[in-house]
């Protein structure tokens, strides 16, 4: 592991802003983000988690047919996706992403009447196999969510944001009975492909995962590829879309960072290449 020191983000990364403001090519906008300004690199490295491979045996699904050219979520369905969660200083990634995509796509489908926004809290604490705020597995998420389900973020809420993983409760905040489970169904890895994501893609958003680099600690907007720094950890998000912006292929991914981090708490990153990972695998589930 890397060892970090307590230097604040602000000085640190301004240093390394210099060099990629130098280099040719750039689909991208580097910057330094406001929730970043503040902070150290041990604080920056604990909003990640480590790059975990999958942790069981999971079925791979490759869908064949033709995608459209483009497809947006966010504006296709605001109610439903456009929702932009903070996970805040914990590595609670994991479960964001899994939670933003459960809930998006019950509110697609019209399981729910309108979009619940269910407990990232409850999964971080109660989820055993997975490890809270030091980070989780993509698939075993979707375990928990099959074989125990959560509860609304009403009942629930998140205050894992200090960095420190809480304890799983027995009962809602108010201190009444949790109402019965929401669970979801199956789930299933669709990264075998391009098209096969694209695909998967139109029925509703998906979870993934790829490799942080610095420099994308210092996206502000545009379409992001690695160009300079070190691996900083994993990091879990959620496809929304693609499309295309001047001959530059990509795809459309929500992070849990807040609304006011990239382009309103959503990035873009070059479709096709598996850059940094983010190919490599990418869960579809059924709710």
């Amino acid at each position: 592991m890397l060892s970090v020191s307590f230097t604040l983000a602000s000085s640190f990364l301004q240093e390394h802003l210099e060099v990629l403001r130098k280099m040719p090519d750039m689909t991208w906008t580097p910057g330094i983000p406001s929730i970043f300004k503040d902070k150290s690199q041990q604080q920056l490295k604990s909003m990640l988690m480590h790059v975990a491979p999958i942790s069981h045996n999971v079925e791979n699904a490759r869908y064949v047919g033709e995608a459209p050219e483009s497809l947006d979520w966010p504006s296709l369905s605001p109610e439903c996706v456009n929702v932009l969660k903070n996970q805040e200083m914990c590595g609670s990634c994991w479960a964001f992403s899994a939670i933003g995509a459960f809930s998006d796509r019950r509110c697609i489908s019209k399981k729910d009447s309108s979009r619940v926004h269910y407990s990232e809290e409850f999964v971080v604490t109660c989820d055993k196999i997975d490890q809270g705020c030091n980070g989780g597995y993509l698939n075993t998420v979707w375990i928990f969510l099959q074989k125990t389900g959560t509860v609304p973020a009403t009942c629930n809420t998140y205050k894992s944001g200090g960095g420190k993983t809480g304890v799983c409760p027995t009962a809602c905040d108010d201190g009444s009975a949790f109402p019965t489970m929401t669970k979801s169904i199956s789930h299933k890895n669709v990264c075998t492909g391009e098209e096969s994501m694209k695909l998967a893609l139109v029925e509703g958003p998906l979870t993934t995962g790829f490799t942080v680099y610095l420099d994308f600690q210092m996206y502000m907007g545009g379409i992001y590829s690695h160009k300079y720094g070190p691996n900083m950890g994993g990091h879990a998000v959620e496809f929304v879309g693609y499309g295309e912006e001047n001959g530059v292929k990509y795809w459309t991914v929500k992070n849990s960072w807040g609304a006011h981090w990239g382009e309103k708490g959503y990035f873009r990153i070059v479709r096709g290449t598996n850059e940094c990972g983010i190919e490599e695998q990418c869960f579809a589930a059924e709710v």
